[in-house]
């Protein structure tokens, strides 16, 4: 059997770092995409993240 594979990276991020409560979830699925670590000031494209995967 045949498995189908796709980009898929769920990513939560607090907004609000003194509100406990602001928190931002944003989803990842397409390959054109970047991820961003606004902590570390870093963009990352999925591409790069799934290179050595064939989808």
């Amino acid at each position: 059997m045949r498995k189908f594979c796709e980009p898929d990276i769920e990513q939560f991020s607090n907004q609000a770092r003194h509100l406990n409560d602001r928190w931002l979830w944003q989803v990842y699925s397409d390959i054109q995409q970047a991820i961003a670590l606004h902590s570390l000031n870093v963009e990352i494209p999925l591409a790069e993240i799934y290179r050595r995967i064939d989808f």
